[in-house]
């Protein structure tokens, strides 16, 4: 026998723990020892796709083995008394019919063991039914036991997808009493009142996330067919959160969250509902990092950031409709991400020590830094306007200050509809265009060969970047493409110096 095998199991579990998990799980054929060290290993990850694929002629006989296997290594732990430390298990949809009725004496089997990260992934799927969005189909939901919110061992919790929760779960005990992080996504709840109830059990809880969680509205009979109508979960109210650290929410319109101590939010209402959204955002005066979709805020309510978050360090900003000149001043700001579909017309950014700045929305903007850091990293994406001509990418570029900042800049361009000529308007360039750090290209200018020399004559005529990266689709004319390229760049090169990268995606 090797030294290795003749180590005690807990050491020999902390080598296949540090393992990726394929090649820990193939340590089982090296000898009995090192099987048996496998099958009481205490950390247990499931996903049918990986093992058995996504369609396989022999889906039965093979799901037969994955039950077996999982239900000899339960046993196992459960023989020896082992304390299961992560238990994952991710079923497709269309596997869901042949082991749903395994899922709950494995439940059962974990809960008994102690389980301590339990993570269970159903792959949601729902059948649209009429012209009301709310109208979906129902079928093979997953009904969790109550013994899962009996695990006082239990510090992370994640369910997603066709995982219903019942009324009888108000009926039953909940000794979360060690929880300390949850995720529900994507769940079927009959009581819209449930998640309060369940993270109102909670009291270590320190990172939350509640992704589109669903509710019965009304069940509707069709036949033979259930029909269920149902509605996304609209409020959540949630109280003595002491712990609570980092709170993910989307696709709730109106939320209250009482946690003093929240650092981290994430906050997405759901963009379909034209209701406006309600969110207590600043009673959270010790937030860190802001990330907010799809929200109304106003050019004011950012004006005052500094003021209502003196610690906040990072800020995302994506669809917020409502602003349109942009002024941020804050000393502690240090990632700034702005995407947005609106007219803005200025962006001023007063941020000494910001190091990320990454801009998505109109070429026709002013960007201003007032101050910022000597490490700054620009990142741009200006969504060009086929109105404007594809000359303002020049603009664009010529509109932020000061000029010492375009050295951070790296400009991807992207052109979902193709390019056509008449938009390449190229005026007689009398000086040297701005200097950039990197220009991206995601595509070339379709297949039309006779664009591409013109093409590269309108970038360069916009600015001079130290390297420019072609990411592309497929490799139609590109070999011409790359000849032209390389013309027009020996062209310049009395201006700059090009590093140019070539990707396929």
């Amino acid at each position: 026998m090797d030294r290795i095998s003749a180590l005690p199991k807990p050491i020999l579990h902390d080598i296949l723990a540090r393992l990726p998990e394929k090649d820990a799980a193939r340590t089982s054929v090296l000898s009995n020892e090192w099987r048996d060290t496998w099958y009481s290993f205490p950390i247990f990850s499931i996903c049918d796709k990986i093992i058995i694929g996504s369609y396989s002629p022999q889906i039965i006989s093979k799901l037969d083995i994955l039950i077996g296997y999982v239900m000899r290594r339960l046993l196992k732990l459960r023989e020896q008394s082992l304390t299961i430390k992560v238990f994952k298990l991710d079923i497709m949809p269309e596997h869901n019919k042949y082991m749903s009725h395994h899922f709950d004496l494995w439940m059962n089997m974990v809960s008994e063991n102690r389980v301590e990260v339990l993570e269970l992934c159903l792959l949601y799927s729902a059948t649209y039914h009429g012209p009301d969005w709310r109208a979906y189909r129902y079928d093979r939901q997953y009904d969790l036991p109550h013994c899962v919110f009996e695990v006082k061992s239990l510090t992370k919790l994640v369910l997603k997808g066709k995982i219903r929760l019942n009324q009888s779960f108000f009926n039953h005990s909940i000794k979360l009493f060690s929880l300390r992080t949850l995720c529900l996504r994507e769940l079927l709840l009959e009581d819209k009142g449930i998640i309060e109830h369940l993270i109102s059990h909670c009291p270590l809880l320190e990172d939350l996330t509640v992704y589109c969680c669903l509710a019965y509205y009304r069940k509707n009979p069709f036949g033979s067919i259930k029909f269920v109508e149902v509605k996304f979960v609209e409020s959540l109210f949630l109280h003595g959160l002491q712990k609570l650290k980092v709170a993910d929410i989307q696709g709730i319109q109106e939320v209250y969250i009482d946690a003093p101590n929240l650092e981290n939010l994430r906050y997405v209402p759901f963009y379909q509902l034209e209701s406006p959204f309600k969110l207590n955002l600043d009673s959270f005066t010790r937030l860190r990092c802001l990330c907010l979709w799809n929200t109304d805020v106003t050019d004011k309510w950012l004006f005052d950031l500094s003021h209502k978050f003196p610690f906040l360090e990072h800020l995302e900003l994506c669809s917020c409709p409502m602003l349109k000149r942009i002024n941020i001043s804050s000393a502690r700001l240090m990632i700034l991400k702005f995407s947005n579909d609106s007219d803005v017309k200025e962006v001023n950014i007063d941020a000494p020590n910001l190091l990320s700045f990454y801009y998505c929305g109109d070429d026709r903007a002013i960007i201003s830094f007032l101050t910022s850091s000597d490490h700054l990293v620009f990142d741009a994406s200006p969504a060009h306007d086929s109105r404007h001509g594809y000359y303002s990418l020049r603009e664009f570029i010529q509109n932020i200050k000061p000029q010492k900042v375009l050295a951070s800049l790296s400009l991807s361009v992207y052109h979902s509809n193709g390019i056509e000529q008449n938009c390449l308007s190229i005026q007689q360039v009398s000086s040297i265009p701005p200097s950039i750090k990197c220009l991206e290209l995601d595509s070339s200018p379709n297949e039309d060969e006779d664009l591409y020399f013109h093409y590269m004559n309108w970038l360069l005529s916009c600015c001079c970047p130290k390297t420019i990266s072609f990411f592309f689709q497929y490799d139609y004319g590109m070999k011409l493409f790359i000849v032209v390229c390389l013309l027009v760049f020996s062209s310049y090169q009395n201006w700059f110096a090009i590093n140019v990268f070539i990707i396929f995606s």
